[in-house]
């Protein structure tokens, strides 16, 4: 429930969190790989990630590796 304000870009910030952990999956989102619930892909390289608080986001064509590699 706490927020933390970070004044840095997100692949910077993105660049400092451990990879066993978090998955860039959009250029606006990283996520904690623990928190995905479900990963459905959705057609042209993006999938649909639902969280564990009923958030769902749509990874872009750009980090489709990044996300098949969570299917792996």
């Amino acid at each position: 429930g706490r927020r933390h304000l970070v004044r840095d870009t997100l692949h910077v910030l993105a660049s400092r969190l451990d990879p066993a952990e978090f998955v860039r999956v959009h250029r606006s989102h990283a996520v904690r790989i623990d928190r995905i619930r479900r990963l459905e892909p959705c057609g042209h390289g993006e999938y649909e990630l639902t969280m564990a608080d009923g958030t769902k986001l749509t990874s872009s064509r750009s980090y489709r590796e990044q996300v098949r590699r969570l299917l792996g």
